[in-house]
């Protein structure tokens, strides 16, 4: 039977007491003139998501819990918690809100943080299953992943130190974030005022008042005065660049919007840039005003010519947009863009751009907006695409049927790209712009000319799609399969997109990738190569 309790004991005073303790009886010994300090087993009768409720100083802790869906999570399953306190949340907006009033911005408050933002910080918080400080007394403490993204944290237990005795005194355990790396000076840490609190459906341990929400990141992420990257990486070019996607940042910092609000408000509310659905599918930026620009941290892969195509809609004619990159006029960037007959009616516009490669800031400037915007494409020109980088997988070979790819049908069944030829090809319909692959058939494939800049290890990640778990496929270099067959995870759409990661090791020079279909069932984007190191 468990013991409901409706406050946490303090190991401060606990410590307290135990020295009083001293006063009086001489000293917490026993006969070998050594106590080692037990923490008290703590019981709540009750789930994980009912002693926060219950306890009234982790009000915005579940404030934010509610805003990213994590509930009903709490509520059941099998989690360890490391709970901030309302100080920790306090603390953390107060810095922020002080920082943004210095830099003319508007404040913001939990219920209208970024929700991206919101979520990847506060899912550090609360580990996957139960994790008692018994098991991180290891030496090297014990790696824990988060509940989303498997985002990696670690715990460590010690014992501090009481009544002159090393490791005397009640345990602690540092929970940290360890940013992804393996140095530890590098970790953020943060230490806890109680543990092992017992409830129905897994732990919590409190942290201590005087941690701030987010550990390090959460006063960057949210008044950055550099541009970063939307999605962690650069966009590679050649690529794909959905333009919601702009750098974070901020107003003034990775874009200029002159709006007060999101007028569209399909993603990301909290900017000013103004973002709705799009009438053919996905996302498009709108409601544009000369002067206005958007950035974009790219990684070019290689310095050459590069054909550059903008989807738009317009109303009017004499639209005209030009990029830069790193401050520069990108020279055969300046589009004028013919109506299309009306915003909701899109159309492509074509040109060719010299770029040099590496990692740059690249702007997109309305030199006069009359128009929305949906995504900006870049393929190297009379090239093979380049490795690492971004292989968009409607870029086949050409050569048609048994030569760049064999399908099924000789019917393109989507029809949004290469319609005379028989992959089927469709828009993708949610952010990131683009198109994708759909109608997928057993057997068929499609090869794309490569070009494998090292020799090396390459993490990969395929963009897929699937309302079921049948679809099955695998990469093959020059006729040798190199990564096995990978089966498609259930992403409950064809256009809710996943990655299948792997791992494949490449030779330099050019080559010949097949995307092979084992099995139907799914839709895929891209894939992606980074190098292992």
């Amino acid at each position: 039977m468990m013991k409901k309790i409706t406050y946490l004991v303090n190991i401060k005073s606990l410590l307290a007491l135990c020295i009083g303790t001293v006063l009086l009886y001489g000293g917490c010994k026993k006969d070998s003139g050594f106590y080692g300090y037990e923490n008290e087993q703590k019981e709540f009768d009750g789930t994980i998501y009912d002693f926060l409720k219950n306890e009234h100083q982790y009000d915005s802790f579940l404030l934010a819990i509610e805003r990213v869906h994590l509930t009903d999570t709490l509520k059941s399953g099998l989690y360890t918690v490391f709970a901030p306190t309302d100080a920790s949340f306090k603390q953390a907006i107060d810095n922020m809100n002080t920082l943004r009033t210095i830099q003319g911005r508007a404040h913001m408050f939990i219920s209208t943080l970024p929700y991206e933002q919101l979520d990847s910080l506060l899912c550090r918080y609360i580990v996957k299953d139960t994790f008692s400080s018994r098991v991180m007394v290891l030496q090297d403490g014990l790696a824990l992943k988060s509940i989303r993204y498997n985002y990696p944290m670690h715990g460590k237990f010690n014992r501090t130190d009481a009544e002159g005795h090393v490791g005397g005194g009640p345990g602690v355990i540092t929970y940290s974030d360890t940013k992804g790396v393996i140095y530890t000076n590098r970790w953020s840490k943060s230490t806890t005022v109680a543990i092992d609190i017992v409830t129905k459906n897994g732990l919590v341990n409190v942290l201590e008042k005087d941690h701030m929400f987010g550990f390090d990141e959460f006063i960057p992420r949210m008044n950055p005065t550099v541009s970063s990257p939307w999605n962690d990486y650069p966009f590679y070019i050649p690529g794909v660049i959905g333009l919601e996607q702009y750098n974070r940042g901020g107003n003034k910092v990775a874009y200029l919007d002159f709006s007060l609000n999101n007028q569209g408000g399909q993603y990301r509310p909290a900017d000013q840039v103004d973002i709705a659905t799009a009438g053919e599918a996905g996302l498009k930026v709108g409601w544009t005003e000369t002067g206005e620009w958007m950035d974009y941290t790219v990684e070019i892969t290689e310095t050459g010519e590069y054909d550059m195509t903008l989807r738009y809609g317009s109303g009017g004619d004499d639209g005209r947009i030009h990029l830069e990159v790193d401050g520069r006029p990108v020279v055969g960037s300046a589009l004028v863009m013919p109506g299309t007959g009306g915003y909701d009616s899109f159309r492509d516009i074509t040109t060719t751009v010299q770029l040099t490669a590496g990692r740059h800031l690249m702007k997109v400037y309305y030199d006069f907006a009359n128009f929305d915007l949906r995504f900006l494409k870049f393929v190297r020109k009379n090239a093979p695409m380049p490795i690492p980088g971004v292989i968009n997988l409607e870029d086949f070979d050409p050569g048609g049927e048994g030569v760049g790819y064999h399908d099924n049908n000789e019917r393109n069944e989507g029809g949004k790209f290469r319609p005379s030829e028989g992959v089927d090809i469709d828009f993708s319909k949610n952010e990131g712009g683009g198109y994708q692959v759909g109608w997928t058939g057993t057997g068929e494939w499609m090869n794309y000319s490569v070009n494998v800049k090292e020799t090396g290890t390459y993490n990969t990640y395929i963009s897929v799609g699937s309302e079921g778990t049948n679809g099955i496929f695998h990469l093959e270099f020059d006729g040798t399969d190199v990564t096995g067959q990978l089966k498609v995870p259930n992403t409950t759409g064809y256009h809710k997109r996943q990655n299948v990661v792997t791992s494949v090791f490449l030779t330099k020079g050019p080559h010949v990738m097949r995307f092979f279909v084992d099995h139907d069932g799914f839709d895929v984007k891209s894939v992606t190569f980074r190098p292992l190191n």
